[in-house]
């Protein structure tokens, strides 16, 4: 169940991110964030069902009502000085008792290869253990997602198991591995 993560401040965090930033999606990045949602080779491995623009505007709306909830944080992911989305992440769900949050992220296509998301996600994961004090952050990836579970290790992730039929892509359930990052293994990697 989520839970409210108190430490989440009321004020949106912006963060840089190398040459990037990381601010709060609104109703403005609609399009740029459905052109990429909507880009099978985005989709092809997320669980993210089709979207109309409309679907996404709500999606926006979703998104900022978790983050004055404190149960979650989804940040726009663009070049700095432009206010073009290219991809987003953050965190999906809190579980403060516990102190652990599930992170989640995508990219246009245009923008893989490059390091853009080792770069972000780096960021926020040293804020999620920094400012926000998790213990542990979470992963999930499809398992033929090879890119993304490259990914996942080379932030310092271990994968810890397969979780059988875990998501249902667009009416298919398929398997997932499950990884994690303690706060105390914690290396930030925005400088590799």
């Amino acid at each position: 169940m989520t839970q409210a993560l108190a430490l989440i401040p009321d004020e949106f965090p912006l963060l840089s991110a190398g040459q990037f930033v990381l601010r709060e999606i609104t109703p403005s990045d609609a399009v740029d964030w459905h052109r990429y949602l909507t880009d099978s080779r985005v989709s092809e491995f997320t669980s993210t069902p089709d979207m109309s623009l409309a679907d996404v505007e709500q999606l926006i709306d979703t998104f900022t009502n978790g983050f004055h909830s404190k149960t979650q944080i989804r940040w726009a992911l663009g070049e700095a000085g432009g206010q073009k989305m290219i991809g987003d992440c953050g965190y999906n769900v809190f579980w403060s008792r516990d102190s652990r949050g599930e992170i989640g992220y995508q990219l246009s296509p245009d923008y893989w290869g490059r390091g853009v998301m080792t770069v972000a996600l780096s960021t926020i994961i040293g804020y999620g253990f920094a400012r926000l004090k998790l213990n542990k952050i979470e992963a999930t990836v499809n398992v033929n997602n090879e890119r993304s579970a490259t990914l996942m290790r080379r932030l310092g992730f271990q994968l810890e198991g397969t979780l059988r039929d875990y998501r249902n892509r667009r009416g298919v359930f398929g398997d997932s591995w499950f990884f994690g990052l303690l706060s105390r293994e914690y290396v930030d990697r925005r400088a590799d």
